[in-house]
């Protein structure tokens, strides 16, 4: 007789959904994260020298940050939302505006 410890099935039956703001979040949130890269990597490559086009696209990932920070925030606060998305877009947000709060630091500081 061949027994089975531990492997007992288990179904759950929940009435939980992804959040739709929760995903906008996160993609927001990957904007940010890619325009920030995009930035970086062109003004490294320039010698540290950054022109209007990657102040402008920097200022439309600061402004996805944001966005992705106000919906993550929206997304937690849901009822019955499975929350793997509003969590994932608040935290990439948020590290996302602490590393641009530290590009507009240091470009402060050099133009000093």
């Amino acid at each position: 007789m061949i027994s089975q410890f531990g492997k007992r099935r288990e179904y759950r039956f929940t009435s939980k959904s992804r959040s739709p703001k929760g995903i906008m979040s996160t993609v927001c949130a990957g904007i940010s994260v890619a325009g920030l890269v995009a930035v970086l990597a062109k003004v490294i490559k320039n010698g540290g020298q950054a022109g209007e086009r990657m102040g402008a696209a920097g200022f439309v990932a600061f402004v996805f940050c944001f966005a992705g920070l106000a919906l993550g925030i929206l997304a937690l606060m849901e009822k019955d939302k499975f929350e793997f998305f509003p969590r994932l877009g608040f935290i990439l947000s948020v590290l996302s505006a602490v590393a641009w709060s530290f590009v507009l630091y240091a470009g402060l500081l050099a133009g000093l």
